[in-house]
């Protein structure tokens, strides 16, 4: 049986007046973002097989990648991942209104 594990433990902590996540949202799509990117930059270095060693210029991963319309997509959805997260973030930390009155 396969289970699902998050990429991100996130807790939601009382924080004087108001109750929040840790890490923020915000920090997690900067995560995200500089996992993108890493790969991404890393795939230039990277050089397909068989190549002339004589030629002057050789094609890497990052070429058949930034050309890759699937792959393109699937960077642009996860680095877009938080944001259509937020609204139901924002709904389950407002549960947590109808208590405010015992930490305000």
């Amino acid at each position: 049986m396969n289970t699902l594990k998050p990429f991100f433990e996130v807790e939601v902590r009382l924080d004087g007046q108001e109750v929040k996540l840790s890490p923020t949202l915000d920090e997690i799509q900067k995560s995200i973002n500089k996992a993108a990117t890493a790969v991404l930059r890393c795939s230039r270095s990277l050089l397909h097989w068989d190549q002339d060693s004589e030629a002057e210029k050789k094609a890497t991963f990052y070429d058949m990648i930034a050309q890759d319309k699937e792959i393109v997509k699937v960077i642009l959805l996860l680095t877009g991942s938080i944001q259509g997260t937020k609204n139901k973030v924002t709904e389950f930390l407002s549960e947590f209104d109808k208590y405010s009155w015992l930490y305000k």
